[in-house]
């Protein structure tokens, strides 16, 4: 329902990514666009959820309309290091 809403253009597409990332996380999958955010209960700070291929992360959030992740995550207290995410 909400691809068809998207392609009527009743609902943005970055509303869909926002959903499809959190409908990934519920199936123990990694996110596509980072948009979900995980806290850890033992030191209270916030991180970003394991992502597909987070080097390519905001070439995917531009396509859907979202700021990239740099901004996004600051909301949270998190600095993107993108060495964590990719494990280089």
């Amino acid at each position: 329902m909400m691809k068809e809403a998207v392609k009527k253009g009743d609902v943005p597409k970055s509303e869909l990514a926002l959903l499809e990332d959190r409908i990934r996380i519920a199936q123990g999958k990694k996110q596509i666009y980072g948009s979900q955010i995980g806290r850890n209960p033992q030191t209270g700070k916030y991180f970003v959820k394991p992502i597909i291929e987070p080097e390519k992360v905001n070439n995917r959030r531009a396509k859907v309309g979202l700021q990239p992740i740099e901004k996004y995550v600051k909301h949270w207290g998190i600095n993107w290091n993108i060495k964590k995410h990719t494990g280089f």
